[in-house]
């Protein structure tokens, strides 16, 4: 598709092409008067200023001065010229450019229109289609038994003491130790040891071999081990070495994990029966489960959205996003002394494009709908919602309120509001078909 505006207003001449979405061909050309006009500004310019031998200061004869310098002037003009020009294709063809012009296929002949080309990227104007009836599938939100048990086990871990004991150690136990590395003479080197390090027998944390070597020890027994690291160690300088360790068993420590009864309930919080915390924990798992169920249906509303409407995205907003992640990647891997590879970069970009992908065409066609059906969020709205977030996370509502104004947490707040609206508008026009949740 392209375009032809005649800028009447300007010198130019502007056509404009569309062979993407997100990508315009802006094919100018330029009226010779016009590039004429701005050359011998700075030829004049130039001749005051430039300084010749056998010549007083600004009296060097023009043509002179062009021969020297008439190829730099001409470039600068041009280079004067293209942004003038890529302004008034912006302006006059209401574009929202998102990358910075590439300037090909330049003619410049003496007395000549001067033509070129600008390459770039735009956001998409996109209308949305077919967005009413979406086929969607609701999971059933269940909280089983046994889930509300695994979270009163792991309180009840939380609230474990170590007793300490005069037997061999066995899983479960704590086992406190201080190692030390041997040194190349073979002999513990005292000045790395790291005393009264705490280890849980049998935990997936600890090596194998600790798991291995210090079951059935005792208090006071010494022992050697060798620790193989892998490549991928976090600590890079120990990556593929092996460590022997000198081993000075200090403690074992059993643990007393508390029954699970009213006075377990009334430790967590005072008076509370354990019938109480069972009710507690089951109706958090409740909402939890409930926002994932949320989750997926939105999920599904997008990947129904991008379904019905095709749609690319610019290519520069996907590395924006790729180059965002590996940053993160980067400070991760830092953080953990490690350097990231190049094969790490390639495997995260495999596998995080098609992501960001999805994502980006997901925003536009939300933006699109929000747009063509004036979903908006009011004031009143988003002071509901900073009521919300404050009773949620126990803030002073003042004092969240007085925060959300100082800063870019209001914008935040409406973004979310704006999204949220929007997919309810859109589940609410959904054919959604209630599914068990062993479907889910």
């Amino acid at each position: 598709m392209s375009e032809t505006n005649p800028a009447a207003s300007t010198p130019f001449q502007i056509q404009v092409e569309e062979p993407e979405l997100w990508k315009r061909i802006l094919k100018i050309e330029v009226s010779r008067a016009y590039f004429d006009k701005e050359y011998a500004k700075r030829l004049h310019i130039a001749a005051k200023d430039h300084v010749r031998p056998g010549f007083r200061k600004g009296k060097i004869p023009k043509k002179a001065v062009e021969k020297e310098l008439g190829d730099q002037l001409r470039a600068q003009t041009f280079e004067h010229i293209v942004p003038e020009a890529f302004k008034a294709a912006i302006v006059e063809n209401d574009l929202v450019p998102i990358t910075d012009p590439v300037v090909e296929n330049l003619v410049f002949e003496p007395d000549k229109t001067i033509s070129f080309e600008m390459i770039i990227e735009v956001r998409p104007k996109v209308v949305a289609q077919d967005y009413n009836d979406l086929p969607l599938m609701r999971r059933e939100s269940v909280v089983k038994d046994e889930d509300v048990n695994d979270v009163l086990e792991k309180l009840r871990e939380s609230r474990a003491i170590f007793e300490k004991v005069d037997r061999p150690a066995q899983t479960g136990d704590q086992i406190v130790v201080d190692l030390t590395p041997l040194g190349e003479d073979s002999q513990p080197d005292e000045n790395q040891r790291a005393a009264e390090q705490k280890m849980e027998l049998g935990a997936d944390s600890n090596f194998p071999v600790f798991n291995e070597a210090f079951t059935g020890i005792k208090a006071g027994e010494e022992k050697e081990v060798e620790v193989a690291y892998p490549n991928d160690h976090h600590n890079a300088e120990l990556q593929g070495k092996s460590v022997t360790f000198f081993c000075l068993i200090r403690e074992i420590r059993e643990k007393i994990v508390p029954e699970l009864n009213d006075a377990f309930a009334a430790s967590l919080q005072e008076g509370q029966t354990l019938l109480e915390v069972r009710q507690a924990i089951r109706a958090d798992l409740l909402k939890e489960e409930e926002s994932r169920v949320q989750r997926e249906l939105d999920e599904q509303v997008v990947s129904a959205l991008i379904e019905r409407n095709e749609i690319s995205v610019p290519p520069s907003l996907i590395e924006q996003y790729l180059k965002s992640g590996l940053e993160e990647l980067h400070g991760r891997n830092t953080q953990m002394g490690r350097t990231t590879s190049a094969e790490e970069e390639e495997q995260y970009r495999k596998i995080t494009q098609p992501v960001a992908e999805r994502i980006l065409k997901g925003m536009f066609i939300m933006e699109a709908i929000r747009r063509q059906e004036d979903l908006q969020v009011t004031d009143e709205e988003i002071e509901v919602r900073i009521a919300e977030i404050a009773r949620e996370h126990h803030f002073d509502v003042e004092k969240y309120r007085e925060y959300v104004a100082q800063g870019s947490e209001k914008d935040r707040i409406q973004h979310w509001l704006e999204e949220r609206k929007t997919f309810d508008f859109l589940l609410s026009r959904a054919s959604i078909e209630q599914a068990d949740a062993a479907k889910g």
